[in-house]
C-alpha cells in the first residue's frame, strides 16, 4: 500500500508531484475507503425492526443494572452468554476485541449514510454533540456516576454506557434514513432489562454478546 507515495517520498530531486503522481497518491491514500464503499465488509444484521423511538424518555424509566448477574430475559438477535461478577464484566468491557466490534457496528452506520444519505450524513457531529449535552451528560451525572460510586466501579463503567447509549441515540436519530443498523438499539434493550452488555466472544458480526 502507498507505493506512489513511497516512492515520491524518496526522489531527492524534486520538491512536489506532478499533477499525475499526486492523483495517484490520493488514490492509494484514498483506496480503504472507496474499497469498503465499493465492497461493504460484512456486518450485525438484526432480526428486529426499529421505529423511532423516544429514547431519552425510555432512559429516564431505566431501573439501571438491577437484574445484572440474573438470567437474560429478552431477545436478541445474537447469541448471549454471561459473565459471574462485575470484576469479569468491567474486564471483558475494557477489551481491545469489545472496542473493534463496537467500532465495526458504528462504522457500519456510518458507512451506509456516506452511500445513501450523505446529505444528513453531514450533520453527524452537530447530532453527536446534541445527544452528549442533552441526554448522555444528565444521564451519567444523574444514574450512572452514582451507581459506579456506590459499588465501587472503575471509570470503564461510564465509558462503556456513554458508548453505547449514543450508539443507540444515532441509530435512532437516523431512522428516517431507512437504514437497518440496528447493533445498539439492540444493547439499549440489554440496559432496559436491567443488565449490562460488556464485550464480543467470536469474530464479528458472528459470535456471542456478553453480558452481565
Amino acid at each position: 500500500m502507498f507505493d506512489k507515495l513511497s516512492q515520491w517520498l524518496q526522489r531527492p530531486k524534486r520538491t512536489s508531484p506532478t499533477d499525475a503522481e499526486a492523483d495517484e497518491i490520493a488514490r492509494e491514500l484514498n483506496a480503504p475507503l472507496t474499497d469498503a464503499i465499493a465492497n461493504p465488509p460484512p456486518g450485525f444484521e438484526s432480526k428486529h425492526r426499529f421505529v423511532s423511538t423516544d429514547i431519552p424518555h425510555c432512559l429516564s424509566e431505566v431501573d439501571w443494572f438491577y437484574n445484572c448477574g440474573s438470567p437474560p430475559q429478552f431477545d436478541l438477535t445474537m447469541a448471549v452468554r454471561r459473565v459471574d461478577s462485575w470484576h469479569a464484566a468491567l474486564e471483558s468491557a475494557a477489551t481491545i476485541d469489545w472496542e473493534n466490534v463496537e467500532l465495526a457496528a458504528q462504522n457500519q452506520l456510518t458507512m451506509w449514510l456516506h452511500i445513501h444519505d450523505y446529505g444528513n450524513y453531514q450533520q453527524w457531529n452537530a447530532i453527536v454533540q446534541s445527544h452528549k449535552a442533552t441526554v448522555l451528560s444528565p444521564l451519567i451525572e444523574e444514574k450512572i456516576r452514582p451507581f459506579q460510586v456506590e459499588h465501587a466501579l472503575g471509570e470503564v463503567l461510564i465509558a462503556a454506557v456513554q458508548w453505547d447509549i449514543l450508539g443507540a441515540l444515532m441509530e435512532n436519530s437516523y431512522l428516517t434514513s431507512g437504514h437497518s443498523v440496528f447493533f445498539f438499539l439492540e444493547l439499549l434493550q440489554v440496559y432496559e432489562a436491567g443488565h449490562f452488555p460488556c464485550g464480543w466472544i467470536g469474530d464479528w458480526p458472528s459470535g456471542e454478546l456478553a453480558i452481565y
